[in-house]
């Protein structure tokens, strides 16, 4: 992390900063993110407002500590929003903040809510990434998970982005009903046939409170087996790399240069800020959320998830003990299961522990809690 000094002395930090907007046409089934379906404009517009009003107040109790380099519109959907209100929110923290010239500047994007005119704003007002949820090029599959859009309006949204020059990333998932090995492989294809910039692919997670959790729970929902769900995740990441693209994190990949900024300092504990509803910031070591945060398992967990890891001297450094001090037997007996690995001081999972990812986190943040 670069820090300077202004003119004040006060410590100039790089932050990022995350725009929360909680609407969408319709809720998916796996959904369990705080949004809402079926909001008129003008409610949304009230949102938005707010959401300015917030920004501009705090900007002015930490704006002159930091310097932004990412942001990230995330929901929802986004994308639901006028480009105008869109570019309202982002000239607030443009006008409050001062933001990089070359910051990366995100959205996530439904096919179904964006054509020409309104990306074309976006892309002069100064967004330059999107992340398009197609989630499957299968009209079956996402008329299973509640999508609003089909495949043909997700390839056409793919393209179109990628004509306006935006640094795209597709977003995925796989473990799904009505989709075996044949139907991802199809998907996955046609994704890297897009030549996205960046790749994310996520597993299935049955949400309590959900539509498909509900399904589940009455025997109404037919998932791929675990072993499907693994064949899925290898061809992934084989075909990943095949394509050159390097797999950087559990979940996503990128060719060389275009890593997601953003969610990058979520991995490695850097700081930012985040506005809207349910959005929580990491600021000065500490999360708005949580009075006692439990700083350790926020380091393994999210460190972890790098497919690179992490070095155990950086552990030692932030808490003042070993990494082998904290974790001994657990640490012990995972290498020698050959689901972690260490090399010149840098702990990483296996290929074969990337299969065992949350069983592995569970263990060791066992150890935290005794």
């Amino acid at each position: 992390m670069m820090k300077t000094n202004n003119t004040n002395g006060a410590v100039i930090a790089p932050l990022g900063i995350y725009v929360h907007i909680p609407f969408c046409v319709r809720k998916c089934k796996y959904c369990d993110f705080v949004s809402f379906g079926g909001k008129t404009h003008e409610e949304q517009l009230d949102y938005v407002n707010v959401l300015c009003a917030e920004i501009t107040a705090k900007a002015k109790t930490c704006s002159n500590r930091y310097y932004v380099d990412t942001i990230f519109f995330g929901g929802g959907t986004p994308s639901i929003l006028n480009a105008e209100d869109l570019i309202k929110i982002l000239n607030t923290i443009k006008n409050n903040f001062t933001v990089q010239n070359n910051a990366e500047i995100s959205f996530e994007a439904n096919p179904g809510t964006i054509n020409i005119e309104k990306l074309s704003k976006l892309k002069d007002a100064g967004f330059n990434r999107i992340s398009i949820g197609v989630q499957s090029f299968n009209n079956d599959v996402l008329k299973a998970i509640g999508r609003i859009h089909n495949a043909k309006e997700a390839e056409e949204a793919a393209t179109l982005a990628k004509s306006l020059d935006f640094n795209l990333n597709i977003d995925l998932m796989f473990g799904l009903p009505k989709q075996d090995l044949s139907i991802f492989k199809e998907t996955f294809d046609k994704a890297l046939s897009l030549k996205p910039n960046h790749i994310s692919f996520y597993s299935l997670q049955l949400e309590e409170g959900t539509e498909l959790f509900k399904e589940y729970k009455y025997g109404d929902l037919n998932l791929p087996t675990w072993d499907e769900n693994r064949e899925m995740y290898h061809y992934a990441c084989d075909s990943l790399n095949n394509a050159g693209y390097e797999h950087y994190e559990i979940s996503n990949a990128a060719k060389p240069g275009y890593r997601c900024k953003h969610n990058i300092k979520y991995w490695s504990l850097d700081e930012y800020l985040g506005f809207g509803l349910s959005a929580h910031s990491f600021v000065d070591g500490k999360r708005t959320d949580d009075e006692n945060p439990d700083l350790k398992g926020d380091f393994i967990f999210t460190k972890l998830r790098l497919i690179e890891g992490f070095d155990k001297k950086e552990y030692e450094d932030r808490f003042g003990i070993s990494f082998e001090d904290e974790f001994n037997d657990s640490y012990k007996s995972l290498l020698e299961e050959g689901l972690l690995k260490e090399e010149n001081y840098i702990i990483s999972f296996t290929k074969k522990g990337l299969d065992y990812t949350n069983p592995v986190m569970q263990r060791l943040l066992e150890k935290l809690m005794r």
